[in-house]
């Protein structure tokens, strides 16, 4: 992936390869994924999660706060096509990665998603290396995908005269695509979904894989953490030939002290969800109304 707006290097080949100058104009315009980035610079990436802001004011404050990139979950929230855009349109402006959960692994959810100005797509529930391929299909320009030619976005500041094959190789360089492993059957096929070409990031969905191992919130015992350890091993071994897969964690933000530890444990663990607005809401609104009520109290 190209940093900071560089592109790199067409490599040798017989086959006709993009012009230098035009794959850096590409990748000057193509905004980056910071998530990615910082990943890829061994950071911690994190996300802030919205369920009730949905203000386009929220990706500012959440870049002042140091995040990484919103989350939009388009599986679990009342959040719809239109607003999403705007929001994701809004972070790319202001830096951070704009991040949607998409309800399914259903084409036509993934490619209008990104259309639409997101950066990054979770696919929920994916659970083999048929599902994963959808995905990438989905995310990805050809020749790495199938994704339908739409290059006059946000996320391309709607740059109309840059040839496709370089737009097509810098946005590829700069969309995210993370399925989520977060049943039986997705830990079992675990290699094969990280070994797909054009997956970037295994997204743990910590709560739903625990109910499915029968381990509701048991995230201190043994059958959770070897589990981390087999996805984080199928990471690891994807990553080849300078590719990198990483692995990311959702569900956990309660437990920084547990991510904090599988972070220690696995280098390819370098992202997590990281709050949403309703829990800091009712944190900052039970603080606040604790100090006044105590204030009434000592008015007696």
């Amino acid at each position: 992936m190209a940093i900071n707006g560089t592109a790199p290097a067409p490599a040798s080949t017989t086959k006709p390869v993009v012009p230098q100058a035009e794959l850096d104009l590409a990748y000057s315009v193509v905004r980056p994924c910071l998530v990615k980035q910082q990943m890829l610079s061994n950071k911690f990436a994190h996300s802030f999660g919205m369920r009730l802001a949905f203000s386009v004011e929220m990706p500012l404050i959440t870049k002042r706060a140091g995040y990484s990139g919103i989350l939009m979950n388009l599986e679990h929230m009342a959040m719809g096509m239109e607003t999403m855009s705007q929001v994701a349109s809004s972070c790319l402006n202001v830096g951070i990665t704009p991040m949607v959960v998409v309800p399914t692994c259903a084409p036509e959810w993934i490619s209008r998603s990104l259309d639409s100005g997101a950066q990054a797509i979770i696919v929920p529930h994916v659970n083999d290396v048929v599902q994963a391929k959808m995905c990438v299909d989905a995310a990805k320009f050809p020749p790495m995908g199938r994704r339908s030619v739409t290059m006059v976005t946000a996320m391309t500041q709607y740059s109309s005269n840059i040839g496709y094959r370089a737009i097509a190789q810098a946005v590829n360089d700069n969309v995210l695509i993370m399925p989520m492993i977060e049943t039986r059957e997705g830990v079992e096929n675990v290699e094969e979904i990280a070994a797909t070409p054009g997956i970037d990031c295994l997204l743990i969905g910590c709560a739903d894989l625990c109910m499915e191992l029968g381990i509701p919130q048991e995230y201190d015992g043994e059958l959770f953490h070897s589990t981390i350890a087999k996805i984080a091993a199928a990471a690891d071994k994807a990553s080849v030939d300078g590719r990198r897969v990483f692995v990311g964690l959702g569900g956990l933000e309660p437990r920084p002290d547990l991510i904090e530890t599988f972070a220690k444990r696995h280098a390819c663990i370098r992202y997590a969800m990281a709050g949403r607005d309703i829990a800091v809401l009712m944190a900052g609104m039970s603080k606040q109304a604790a100090t006044f009520n105590e204030l009434s109290e000592r008015l007696q």
